[in-house]
């Protein structure tokens, strides 16, 4: 049978953390993406281009990998902050852009205060395993002696 994750509070704090700083993040794009297009427009969305998929990314990335040094006492790191940051992204990205098809509502305070609450947990195990989800520098877990192999 499959096998139900149990519910953490270190998961939650994880999730937590990652979505806020998600939607604080695409609030502050959605609030400067008129500033950003108008400024000589080609440069301008690049310039937002840039912004939103290659700093977000970093900053995502970055924030992800401390908190798993600091909640799950992980050692180094397997994967590069960009592209844990930017599979963090796509996957919240993903969600907005079907919010927006399916409902019609653009992203706003009104679309992320409710993300926030129910994207937490989610988020957290996307995020606690977005880097392989294993301590690199944990030992393998040991296989029980083979009792007829004594001498």
């Amino acid at each position: 049978m499959f096998k139900t994750p149990k519910l953490s509070k270190q998961i939650f704090i994880h999730g937590l953390t990652i979505v806020v700083s998600l939607v604080v993040i695409q609030l502050l794009l959605e609030v400067s993406r008129n500033s950003f297009l108008l400024f000589m427009p080609p440069i301008g969305f690049a310039l937002f281009l840039f912004t939103t998929y290659g700093i977000q990314p970093l900053i995502i990335g970055a924030l992800n990998i401390i908190i798993l040094h600091r909640l799950y006492n992980y050692e180094g790191c397997q994967m590069g902050f960009w592209t844990n940051g930017f599979f963090l992204l796509l996957v919240f990205s993903t969600i907005n852009l079907m919010i927006h098809t399916i409902a019609g509502i653009h992203f706003s305070l009104i679309v992320g205060i409710p993300e926030i609450f129910l994207l937490s947990y989610p988020f957290g195990y996307l995020g606690k395993f977005s880097n392989r989800g294993t301590n690199p520098h944990q030992p393998p877990p040991t296989q029980p002696s083979d009792p007829s192999n004594k001498l």
